[in-house]
């Protein structure tokens, strides 16, 4: 069974019942900027957010943990369960040796990881310092994400190291953040892979296990024409091979742990094109039982946002604030929750 975490915070749903086993999140920037913005989403969908995304290197440096978990108290407090992208940075890209895989395996962070896990436990635990008390908390932990690419230092493609590298990192990780408390059921492991290989290493063959991960994930984005390299694909073109080929490999439930849609084609700006695709988008993942979703609300390398952004379909005003939105996420995001 999937290890899906929800917050209870009633119902803003026009008395809507919500779909079993239907999680969705967002990344809308650092913590605790965000959290104004996010609140501010969740009044214009007229629904929570069940998820919010952080992205979290190895920081090593006095402090740096302690501050995690104050950031994580404050998504927790506002209603929604963290995701936390856990990137062996060690602390920044241009600081991580690209054999940091060799070095996990060979236990030069095992204090570090000793040090989060014990954080961990004890965040879960709550302020009372018990487990699975009124006051217990949850989270969800996607670990060296994309390896199949070449884009990470934790990637074969990317970095000095193997697949069969990658594994063992993976199983070290596991082992000593679950030594120190956090077992299942208190945090749920995503395994999530780029949509398709790029640089030679297969998906398939970074996938830790069932007995280490609880959900196998696709990360995927339409570029549409923003990149010389790029052309507009629809939600199936973008995640029908990973999902087939994860579903192949395991049946653990499978989720959508990032994914965005721009609005830039080959003949410019068009956001009719990028509304239809973010209502589609939530129709296939529900024809595809992906339990978990979570979108990727920055810009970035191009106009991902769908909220407050610099282009948009509409506009609304909360607070005095003025947000361009994609009204075809609002739509297609209560139709995959509570249709």
């Amino acid at each position: 069974m999937p290890r899906l975490f929800v917050r209870s915070r009633g119902d803003r749903s026009n008395a809507r019942v919500r779909a079993a086993d239907r999680v969705v999140g967002a990344f809308t920037g650092t913590v605790p900027a965000s959290l104004d913005r996010t609140e501010a989403m969740e009044q214009w969908l007229d629904a929570p957010l069940d998820v919010q995304t952080v992205f979290e290197p190895w920081d090593t440096g006095s402090g740096a943990v302690a501050a995690l978990f104050e950031r994580l108290t404050a998504i927790w407090e506002a209603g929604r369960v963290p995701l936390v992208t856990w990137e062996p940075f060690t602390p920044t890209p241009a600081a991580t040796p690209p054999d940091v895989l060799d070095r996990i395996v060979a236990g030069e962070y095992d204090d570090y990881l000793t040090r989060w896990g014990q954080a961990l436990t004890g965040w879960l635990d709550g302020p009372d310092g018990n487990v699975d008390t009124v006051d217990h908390r949850r989270l969800y932990l996607r670990l060296m994400h994309e390896p199949n690419g070449d884009w990470y230092p934790w990637a074969p493609a990317g970095g000095d190291c193997t697949a069969a590298t990658y594994v063992e990192a993976w199983h070290r990780v596991h082992r000593l953040i679950t030594d120190e408390g956090a077992t299942p059921g208190r945090v749920s492991w995503i395994w999530a892979v780029n949509h398709t290989d790029i640089g030679g290493v297969a998906a398939e063959d970074l996938f830790p296990g069932t007995a280490f991960v609880d959900l196998v994930g696709v990360d995927g984005f339409n570029w549409g024409g923003s990149q010389s390299w790029s052309e507009w694909q629809s939600p199936a073109e973008v995640f029908e091979e990973g999902l087939e080929r994860l579903r192949s490999r395991t049946s653990l439930p499978v989720c959508v742990p990032e994914f965005g849609c721009t609005s830039v084609t080959i003949d410019g700006t068009d956001r009719g094109r990028k509304n239809r695709w973010l209502r589609d988008a939530f129709a296939y993942f529900d024809e595809q039982d992906v339990s978990l979703v979570s979108y990727f609300d920055v810009e970035k390398e191009t106009d991902w946002q769908v909220f407050g952004g610099s282009e948009g379909e509409n506009t609304i005003r909360i607070g005095g604030t003025r947000y361009q939105t994609y009204s075809g996420f609002r739509t297609g995001l209560r139709r995959y929750r509570y249709e």
